[in-house]
């Protein structure tokens, strides 16, 4: 009887909880959405940044370790860009919007750089081996 009596009462006291909180919690989706839109945004566009970077690092070994790591480093430059260009888009503190900045000029140049390499040094992509 004790076991019952202490369910129920638990049961109402957990109700009584959730009500209370929910009391504070916005009243509808579109509040929720209002609060959160632009950190939502940023967050989405983070996760999606994240997975286009991983993709493109996750190559097949060619076995030349100069064009494994020139192609896995394009990649991960290129989710840096990515990645600074959410902070200037969502952020709002200078010294990070300042940083994404930077990080835009020195990820572009090297990005450039692993480009040009990759363009001189790749063989997979010779037309004289497709005939």
């Amino acid at each position: 009887m004790f076991s019952m009596s202490y369910r129920v009462v638990s049961c109402i006291a957990g109700v009584l909880l959730s009500t209370a909180a929910l009391a504070d919690a916005p009243a509808s989706h579109d509040a929720h959405a209002a609060q959160g839109g632009e950190a939502d945004q940023a967050a989405q566009a983070f996760s999606e940044a994240n997975q286009r970077m991983h993709h493109g690092m996750a190559i097949n070994s060619s076995g030349n370790v100069d064009m494994d790591f020139a192609r896995g480093m394009l990649a991960h430059h290129r989710g840096a860009v990515d990645m600074a260009r959410i902070e200037l888009e969502h952020g709002h503190d200078e010294q990070m919007r300042t940083l994404a900045r930077e990080v835009i000029d020195a990820q572009q140049k090297e990005i450039e750089l692993l480009e040009r390499w990759i363009a001189r040094h790749d063989d997979s992509h010779d037309p004289r081996k497709d005939r």
